[in-house]
């Protein structure tokens, strides 16, 4: 299945999205972004979306994945319009979520537990896992003059 991918966000994010893939990936055809600017009319937000899906399908693309920032606010909301069989929807993403999803894409097929499994995994406190790494290394230390001696 060829698939494309649009970003819709609130205000900029979904713009900014795009260009930081764009950055460390290349420019794609099948990546595409929509943000909802203020005071924007829902409908029209969602026309947009919908303009873009069906863009996505006359070029080819049979399915789209649609990423979105916040469940629960108007680009969810317009995305629900759209939904249907060849529609994937997912809120709450973020750049290892893009990212993976440019990835399994260009390597065939996407898998959305994959996409929301990448998206929790991406969460790390740097902080705690830093101070993990240092107590492990004081661990093996005292363990390996434990056997030296």
């Amino acid at each position: 299945n060829v698939t494309g991918i649009l970003i819709a966000t609130h205000h900029n994010l979904a713009e900014a999205f795009r260009e930081t893939v764009e950055m460390i990936a290349g420019k794609h055809d099948f990546v595409e972004s929509v943000g909802l600017r203020a005071g924007q009319d829902p409908e029209a937000f969602g026309q947009l979306i919908a303009d873009k899906v069906e863009q996505f399908h006359q070029r080819g693309h049979e399915e789209v994945v649609v990423m979105l920032d916040l469940f629960g606010g108007t680009p969810c909301n317009q995305s629900a319009f759209v939904l249907n069989e060849q529609i994937t929807v997912l809120t709450g993403m973020n750049l290892p979520m893009v990212m993976e999803c440019l990835g399994l894409r260009m390597g065939g097929e996407i898998s959305t537990d994959t996409l929301e499994e990448t998206a929790k995994t991406g969460i790390v406190n740097f902080n705690k896992m830093l101070e993990e790494k240092k107590k492990a290394g004081r661990s093996r230390r005292r363990s390996k003059e434990e056997t030296a001696e």
